[in-house]
């Protein structure tokens, strides 16, 4: 059995820190090189991830981290060949089969390096541009969706495509219900204003960062203003759309009679386990039928569900894949802001739904994988042609239910 030299762009969309727990629990002797300067590098040590090197990307373009990759990479490969084990057992390890790449950027960077080593995708995300690559290098990758949304938009961009993977494949951190952190829920609605203790908090979470989610949410909470509901919306500072969203409401507030929008931009809402003690209800919609583009990370969509934090989303794949509607979040038509008006409204005046929801998500959702790691996540054979080597699962059971 070899071993396995991960190579992740902690910039890139599906690659934040859910994946980074999982990688955190599923390493074990693999390698990690990070793509980025040493800061990149420190945040996912943060995570209690093992990064063995990092390599600098360029302007931000992957291919013109390449060489240096080539470089990092040979070395990693030179320095795992160990002595005969029957000499010295201690220090024998297995010598590295392939390398796993874990957005497109780091794919580009991977096939565009000299190394010799089968090359695997998994894809979380994908960005609005897709990074430059000669056409001919991609079919040297098999890679892999990871939920059942972006695979199509990924084979559109030329990759040659495999089995998807489910977010049920990927372990999660052990976390704590917010139900059952009331210190924590007081001091975080405390920092952030939040006026009433029975207001609704409602987190907008993607990953990739949207402006639609944050759009919608802006309008369905303006709604339920003029309705005589407040409600207090977080929102990821990262994307300047919302920032200029925020400002158009504002405008427009004044020509508005009832409860304001309450409105806070706070970094920490890309980590659920600091803030979920303090968020009702997490919000990722499209704002119209039209195919989403890009969709959200269905691993930063489980990560809210472990915590204990109900799901409203569109009817899309990737969120009909984790969402029981009614049971751990609501799942409602694409486009439709009246529908997500009337399920923000219900559960200000219900505020029980939400709590129950919570627990519903807590129990399906946040429990760690009991398996140990999946099959694919370290193989002795890939086959190129896109098909499981012996040994591994062609789809996920759970996920094929739902």
């Amino acid at each position: 059995m070899s071993r396995t030299v991960h190579v992740l762009d902690p910039a890139a969309p599906g690659c934040g820190l859910a994946l980074c727990d999982a990688l955190a629990i599923l390493q074990e002797d693999d390698l990690l090189v990070i793509l980025g300067g040493r800061d990149h590098a420190a945040s996912v040590r943060r995570r209690r991830v093992v990064v063995d090197a990092n390599v600098p990307m360029p302007l931000g373009i992957p291919r013109l981290a390449s060489r240096q990759l080539g470089k990092v990479l040979k070395r990693l490969v030179t320095e795992s060949v160990q002595l005969d084990p029957r000499f010295s057992p201690e220090t024998f390890r297995e010598p590295i089969g392939q390398v796993m790449a874990w957005s497109e950027s780091a794919l580009v960077a991977t096939l565009g390096a000299d190394h010799g080593l089968p090359v695997i995708g998994q894809i979380a995300a994908v960005s609005g541009r897709p990074p430059r690559i000669e056409p001919w290098r991609r079919d040297q990758a098999i890679v892999h969706p990871i939920g059942p949304e972006i695979g199509p938009l990924l084979a559109r961009r030329g990759w040659r495509i495999g089995e998807s993977r489910s977010a049920a494949d990927f372990p999660m951190q052990d976390v704590e219900h917010r139900c059952g952190r009331r210190a924590d829920r007081a001091l975080v609605r405390g920092q952030w204003g939040v006026r009433r203790p029975e207001e609704l908090v409602v987190a907008i979470a993607a990953d990739p960062p949207s402006s639609a989610a944050f759009s919608s949410a802006l309008t369905a909470a303006a709604t339920a203003g003029v309705a005589g509901r407040s409600m207090t919306l977080i929102a990821d500072p990262q994307s300047g759309q919302t920032m200029a969203a925020s400002r158009q409401l504002a405008d427009g507030e004044a020509r508005l009679s009832g409860e304001s929008v309450h409105v806070v931009f706070d970094e920490r809402v890309r980590d659920p386990r600091f803030v979920a003690p303090a968020v009702d209800v997490v919000v990722t919609i499209d704002r119209s039928d039209a195919p989403p583009y890009p969709p959200a990370s269905v691993l930063a969509l489980r990560a809210w569900l472990a915590c204990g934090v109900p799901l409203i989303a569109s009817d899309r794949r990737n969120a009909a894949s984790l969402v029981e509607d009614g049971v751990d979040g609501r799942l409602i038509p694409t486009g439709d802001r009246n529908a997500l008006v009337r399920v923000l409204l219900r559960m200000v005046d219900e505020p029980s739904l939400a709590v129950d929801m919570g627990h519903a998500a807590a129990a399906r959702h946040g429990r760690g994988l009991v398996s140990g790691r999946p099959h694919w996540f370290r193989i002795r054979d890939y086959d190129l042609e896109g098909r499981p080597s012996a040994g591994m699962d062609a789809a996920n059971a759970i996920a094929a239910s739902r």
